[in-house]
């Protein structure tokens, strides 16, 4: 049937008009890009790793069980068998200190750190707060101390000062923090270092997650075979270097020698250093048994003298600077 032009216009628009219409009310997801779902699931699963983490609770009994197993471990002094406690995802927590220099490192097993855990442990496990230590190598009592942590363990107790670590490095690690549960403290057989060890014990979960050692704060001068030395007083103390005149280090081949005013030390060389006086310095107390006092061996200007320290049981030693050995004069036989 042929249309009117009289009418065709109209119609045509009418057309177009509900063509448009059309498009433009169709549904958006036709048009709209689709968003990733990979990148969401990643992150739900991280998240849920900590959150879904299983939380039951152990027994006494089995919290000992285990803890006794991991001393029997560590006492081989073999990383395999202590990196059986660690889990790797999570990785460990492990704080040293080198001289003066502060270590914190997140590995995920024992390897790399090993020798500084080479010292035999306490093995009476003992649930109760570390003993007070008295020095001299002496504590309270003895043995292998554990008390609950959670929520006590961070990362940021540890002096961080030389890889000086940022709060977004250590966040991958916080997890660690969280997990913790136990805190346990035993010093070596020789009672000159601390163990600390922290771990994250559950029904179904048991590692370790954190561990230091560190000396005793008077390890340098213990010596359970001395005698105390008369220490009190300045007069007392230039008694004692009256009555001993010569001091040797046979390890460094050293010697202090007051009858002939000298002493060697590895930054003077061949040469001895020639001293005329020595002034006797107050009294700093290290421990509740050991004390020292600096002695400045000097010339005309004590301020261009040398320092060393003489501790409560009758040694000198020399300060430790950088990668320097450690000099112990004692009196010689």
């Amino acid at each position: 049937m042929q249309i009117s032009s009289k009418y065709s216009i109209p119609i045509c628009c009418g057309l177009i008009l509900i063509v448009g219409l059309a498009f433009f009310f169709k549904p958006k997801e036709d048009v709209v890009k689709s968003v990733p779902v990979k990148k969401k699931q990643e992150i739900a699963t991280k998240v849920d790793s900590v959150s879904s983490f299983d939380v039951t609770a152990c027994s006494d009994a089995e919290v000992k069980l285990f803890l006794k197993e991991f001393i029997k471990q560590f006492q081989t002094n073999k990383a395999a068998n202590i990196n059986r406690f660690i889990n790797k995802e999570d990785g460990l927590a492990v704080f040293l200190r080198d001289g003066y220099y502060p270590i914190l490192s997140f590995p995920d097993g024992i390897d790399d750190w090993i020798e500084w855990f080479d010292f035999k442990i306490y093995d009476n496990i003992v649930f109760e707060k570390f003993p007070k230590y008295l020095g001299d190598g002496e504590f309270e009592k003895t043995g292998f101390f554990y008390v609950d942590y959670k929520n006590k363990f961070n990362l940021d107790d540890f002096e961080d000062t030389y890889s000086n670590r940022t709060n977004e490095d250590k966040k991958p690690f916080r997890q660690l923090e969280q997990k913790c549960n136990y805190r346990a403290d035993v010093m070596s057989l020789d009672k000159t270092t601390v163990l600390t060890l922290y771990f994250s014990i559950y029904k179904n979960s048991k590692h370790l997650v954190g561990i230091t050692q560190d000396t005793v704060d008077d390890v340098l001068y213990i010596d359970k075979e001395k005698e105390f030395i008369p220490f009190d007083t300045e007069e007392l103390v230039n008694e004692f270097i009256l009555n001993n005149r010569r001091f040797c280090d046979l390890e460094n081949k050293a010697y202090i020698d007051f009858d002939k005013k000298e002493l060697t030390y590895c930054d003077f060389g061949d040469e001895p250093f020639p001293f005329s006086n020595y002034k006797i310095g107050p009294i700093n107390v290290i421990s509740d048994k050991i004390k020292i006092r600096e002695i400045i061996f000097y010339n005309s200007n004590e301020n261009d003298g040398f320092a060393l320290k003489l501790s409560n049981k009758g040694a000198f030693s020399s300060y430790r600077i950088g990668a320097r050995a450690q000099y112990i004069y004692e009196k010689c036989n």
